[in-house]
């Protein structure tokens, strides 16, 4: 793996965290079709470690939603909130990032090679949801 290799996944893995942080809120909880989506970013075809990832994805929603819950206006909450993102974005861009080796690892040992690229994945979803 290259510095560059390494430098355009997280780039690549920061894009998609920030969209998807922005989809998380205090009233309405990600839709099943959204949580599947980030799963399926994270252990691409690997069906006995979905419940890992699915456990991620449900405790991290949980815990932004629980702060951006207690978002009264002020700026203390202001400066609280920005905080809970940056750490839900920080949070989801390392499970993204830890996504592609386990990609990379299913498509060897099950795949012959031949699965999908886990970072075209990531690049499909996000020019799909930019």
């Amino acid at each position: 793996m290259t510095d560059a290799t390494n430098e355009a996944d997280a780039e690549l893995a920061l894009r998609a965290a920030e969209l998807v942080t922005r989809w998380v809120s205090a009233d309405n909880p990600l839709t099943d079709d959204r949580r599947w989506e980030l799963v399926a970013l994270q252990h691409p075809g690997s069906g006995h470690t979905e419940m890992w990832a699915w456990d991620d994805v449900l405790a991290w929603e949980r815990a932004l939603a629980t702060v951006l819950a207690t978002d009264d206006g002020g700026p203390e909450s202001r400066e609280r909130m920005a905080g809970a993102r940056a750490t839900a974005v920080a949070a989801m861009r390392d499970m993204l990032l830890r996504g592609i080796p386990a990609g990379e690892l299913v498509n060897q040992l099950w795949r012959g090679g031949e699965g999908p690229d886990p970072r075209e994945q990531l690049r499909h979803f996000v020019a799909t949801h930019a």
